[in-house]
């Protein structure tokens, strides 16, 4: 667990500075929301939402949305794709 934990932030050091900006305002369940849309290439909304995040359910949309609005994935009505 340990040197995947070095290798990930080796990996966040090598970025750009905007990019690892980016990336470091991300909270918890937009990094799970993430892995799971790049993972799986299609997801629908509703097995994002299902995730055990203490967020309410308009919480996880407003975050969702904001990982569109960034450019991290697409979403297409119920699905969110990877770029």
């Amino acid at each position: 667990m340990e040197k995947v934990f070095l290798r990930v932030l080796r990996e966040i050091n090598k970025l750009p500075s905007l990019d690892r900006n980016t990336f470091l305002k991300l909270n918890s369940f937009q990094l799970e929301a993430l892995s799971k849309i790049v993972f799986k290439k299609k997801i629908k909304s509703s097995a994002l939402l299902s995730s055990q995040s203490p967020l309410s359910k308009a919480q996880k949309y407003r975050y969702l949305k904001e990982l569109v609005d960034k450019g991290l994935c697409k979403k297409k009505h119920n699905l969110f794709y990877k770029f």
